[in-house]
């Protein structure tokens, strides 16, 4: 058996992520869990003590320049995010990164350069979805034309507040928009963007939609988001997300409908709904979702031990902030907004 691949996490910011991933690391016969950087050294301290591990630091340099760490998972903050990217692929070390990786575009270039340059394996926090049970068995069924051609597809969930930490009312640096990009839409949606993206094969052609403060008026950030995505393929997606619900109605839902079959997850429910020559009965076949749950870190071992490409790369993490870019540019405008591809765009990485 290998050597287990050694882990630093650094940053709790994105704690809800952080956290189980932590408990992963520190599980997982084929990872080791090396320290845990926060700057507040509580948290680091708090949560360390969940796995019984001793090294904590409020220094991040003290991680990045330990020749024994070869992968770091980033969970700061977005603004923080784009340095320490580029300080930990300068460093030589494999990048687990929060989402979004940048507020902006410019700032996600200067994270695919360092990461083109160093030639380190870099997976977007919002592509780990792609590793479930669920989303491999909507993969199997679009990518097999069970489904048939995808015409349309609707992606929401319905949240309240994020919590700055466990315990806590305070949103904290989730709602201030000098560190992120946007509020309620983007914190989810990008998972969204990113499930749909890989399930097509294609990427969005154009976005249009609007934002707005529906129940917390006073939010720097949205607190409701309704997206209209059209890919280049054709197919046009509706994806809603808010903080808008009350406490305990979280709900999460995704249809595809395509020509042949479609596809209905509710995690309200737990169920799987599925219409179409996949199903052993004429009409809606009803049963459990295999389970959305994964720690997203099968593929990234794959990558860095060579034995498999990985399951989403640092490109992919910048085409889907790309498209949130463009939403909400058009919902200030108006307008329906094209957005940036990285294929077309100059300036980005070491061979152009």
């Amino acid at each position: 058996m290998a050597a287990p691949v050694r882990f630093a996490v650094i940053g709790l910011d994105h704690w809800y992520s952080a956290i189980p991933l932590v408990r992963a690391l520190a599980s997982r016969p084929d990872t080791e869990l090396v320290g845990i950087c926060d700057a507040n050294i509580d948290r680091a301290r708090e949560v360390a003590a969940q796995v019984g591990l001793d090294r904590v630091t409020d220094n991040a340099q003290d991680l990045l320049d330990d020749a024994q760490v070869q992968a770091i998972a980033s969970f700061v903050s977005v603004d923080a995010n784009p340095a320490m990217c580029v300080a930990a692929a300068k460093a030589g070390k494999h990048i687990l990164s929060i989402k979004p990786l940048a507020r902006t575009l410019p700032e996600a270039d200067q994270i695919v350069a360092a990461v083109r340059e160093a030639g380190v394996v870099f997976v977007p926090a919002e592509s780990r979805m792609r590793e479930s049970a669920q989303n491999k068995k909507l993969y199997e069924w679009v990518r097999s034309g069970t489904l048939g051609r995808i015409v349309n597809a609707t992606l929401s969930l319905n949240g309240g507040l994020p919590h700055g930490w466990p315990g806590q009312d305070d949103p904290g640096w989730f709602i201030d928009p000098d560190r992120a990009p946007g509020g309620a839409w983007i914190d989810h949606s990008i998972y969204q963007i990113d499930l749909m993206r890989w399930l097509l094969g294609e990427e969005v052609k154009a976005i249009s939609g609007r934002t707005g403060n529906m129940l917390h008026k006073d939010l720097g950030v949205e607190d409701y988001g309704h997206a209209i995505v059209e890919f280049t393929g054709g197919a046009i997606a509706t994806v809603e997300d808010t903080w808008t619900s009350p406490t305990g109605a979280h709900r999460v839902t995704t249809s595809l409908v395509g020509t042949k079959g479609s596809v209905a997850v509710d995690s309200l429910t737990g169920n799987l709904s599925l219409f179409g020559p996949g199903g052993p009965l004429p009409g809606w076949v009803h049963g459990r979702t295999p389970g959305s749950d994964v720690d997203g870190l099968d593929g990234m071992l794959a990558a860095i031990a060579g034995t498999a490409e990985p399951i989403a790369t640092v490109e992919d993490a910048w085409e889907n902030l790309s498209a949130c870019v463009a939403f909400y540019q058009a919902s200030a405008s108006g307008q329906m907004v094209e957005p940036a591809h990285l294929a077309v765009r100059k300036n980005v990485g070491s061979d152009e």
